[in-house]
């Protein structure tokens, strides 16, 4: 981005006016039919609660607060009964509403994991056009099993519809920035103006625009995505891109619910920085969790849930016994704009696990049995992608999967053995190919155009939440 627009450190910051996003690969007929969950709503009745170790999501219909087995009302996304907005933004109640259900902490403490620039300009284009989206730094693909051709970034039209901020529908080219925290953000209190981004050139900079897509299923909702001017695609000396970021009170401070309940983010604090051209995303989190008996906190809003949903183990694999969820510091796709397919685990991912000699196994294959310390582990496949295959879905470059922040490894096996997994790699290497986030090339890219680098390998600790499955769920 053009960086003379941006605020400077001398004076406050300003917002830009914003718009509207598929360069998150949640397409743009999918966008516009969630602009129906304008009509889905939630119960009025608060219950605030924290998972209980001891008992299973299937036993307690959801988590209990404090170790009870309090049940959790039951949602219906497919009400018709309208809860409006809590702000004075005309967005998708269903996205700011508030609504967690099974969601993951990743720290017992309040933390910013990652707040990294994603992509540069791809954000409010005037068309789809082939010289529009090359001028603009941007991907184009066009498979063969599809009638229109992939491409990345976002048109203006729509992003008001699902994110906060928006002021106009002028297009701007503006930058993505995804920022992970270690607990699910009460949404109601998400805006652009929670978040002041520090620059290396010392400039302070607000977002034009906030929102919870494509991070939005109750089970999710620790990542928040914002749009604005945040940095360049530039080399050396003049590349612009943030180094930090603090949490501000906009008088209407940014919650999150943790294991003692809510919390207010303000004072948080992240520093980091680099390019996303530089350096791809990576793995800020790994978790393991018992399957259960039944998905919880899938979805959150109705019409965005048809079109992506069902994409939980049970759908795909009738189940399992552990899962893996990993969390990304950006959308970690193939090639930036095809999708992530459920059977590419060989391609992309192995899991270390420890031997009853004190070796490492590491898991590389689907459906092979794998012998180590307690028993056997068998990987099944990914999950929380999209749907399974089937005579419509085919796992090929049209797949559409929901590009968010959270990609779940299945197994099965013996609970000893699930004890024994150490760590998940990202080899990113050698017969493991990188990953992306959706500023990536495309399968075709331009040959003068400079896209974000892949991701680095990368070996991230599992977090073992077998006995304490470490969720929380707040249903207003």
């Amino acid at each position: 981005m053009n960086t003379a627009d941006m605020p400077t450190a001398a004076g406050p910051p300003t917002r830009v006016p914003r718009r509207r996003p598929r360069a998150l690969v949640v397409l743009s007929a999918t966008l516009v039919l969630l602009a129906a969950c304008s009509d889905d709503s939630s119960e009025t009745a608060s219950a605030t609660t924290t998972e209980p170790a001891a008992a299973s999501e299937a036993e307690t219909g959801a988590e209990g607060a404090g170790g009870t087995q309090d049940t959790v009302p039951e949602t219906d996304p497919e009400s018709s009964d309208p809860t409006p907005p809590r702000s004075d933004d005309d967005v998708a109640p269903a996205l700011y509403d508030d609504r967690i259900l099974a969601a993951d902490i990743w720290d017992d403490e309040l933390r910013i994991l990652s707040a990294g620039m994603g992509f540069d300009g791809v954000i409010g284009w005037p068309d789809e056009e082939l010289e529009t989206i090359q001028t603009g730094g941007g991907s184009f693909y066009q498979p063969e099993c599809a009638g229109d051709p992939i491409v990345s970034g976002a048109t203006a039209a729509g992003v008001e519809m699902f994110y906060r901020g928006v002021a106009d529908d002028e297009p701007d080219y503006d930058d993505g920035l995804p920022v992970v925290f270690t607990w699910p953000v009460l949404t109601s209190t998400v805006h652009p103006e929670d978040f002041l981004f520090t620059l290396n050139t010392g400039e302070q900079v607000v977002p034009n625009a906030a929102g919870m897509l494509p991070n939005y299923e109750l089970n999710e909702r620790n990542t928040v995505v914002l749009f604005g001017d945040f940095g360049n695609r530039l080399d050396g000396d003049e590349a612009v891109y943030p180094v930090s970021l603090e949490v501000i009170d906009d008088g209407t401070p940014l919650r999150f619910l943790g294991p003692d309940g809510e919390q207010s983010g303000v004072g948080l604090t992240w520093t980091g920085g680099g390019s996303p051209y530089e350096t791809g995303p990576a793995l800020v989190g790994a978790k393991l969790n018992h399957v259960g008996d039944e998905a919880v906190g899938e979805g959150g809003a109705g019409p965005l849930d048809r079109v992506l949903l069902p994409n939980d183990e049970f759908a795909l694999y009738g189940g399992g016994d552990f899962r893996i969820r990993l969390l990304t510091s950006g959308g970690y796709t193939p090639t930036g704009i095809t999708s992530l397919t459920p059977d590419a685990y060989e391609n992309h991912f192995r899991i270390h696990a420890t031997a009853d000699d004190g070796s490492t196994i590491l898991l590389t294959e689907v459906g092979v049995d794998y012998e180590v310390a307690g028993g056997t582990l068998r990987v099944l496949g990914l999950a929380e992608l999209g749907q399974a295959e089937s005579e419509r879905v085919a796992y090929n470059d049209c797949y559409v999967e929901d590009a968010d922040n959270q990609i779940d490894i299945i197994l099965a096996g013996d609970e000893a053995a699930a004890r024994s997994i150490t760590f998940v790699e990202v080899p990113a290497e050698g017969e493991y190919l990188p990953l992306y986030n959706p500023g990536g090339p495309g399968p075709e890219p331009f040959p003068d155009v400079r896209y974000t680098a892949p991701g680095p390998p990368d070996l991230e600790p599992v977090i073992n939440a077998l006995d304490d499955p470490m969720r929380v769920s707040n249903i207003p």
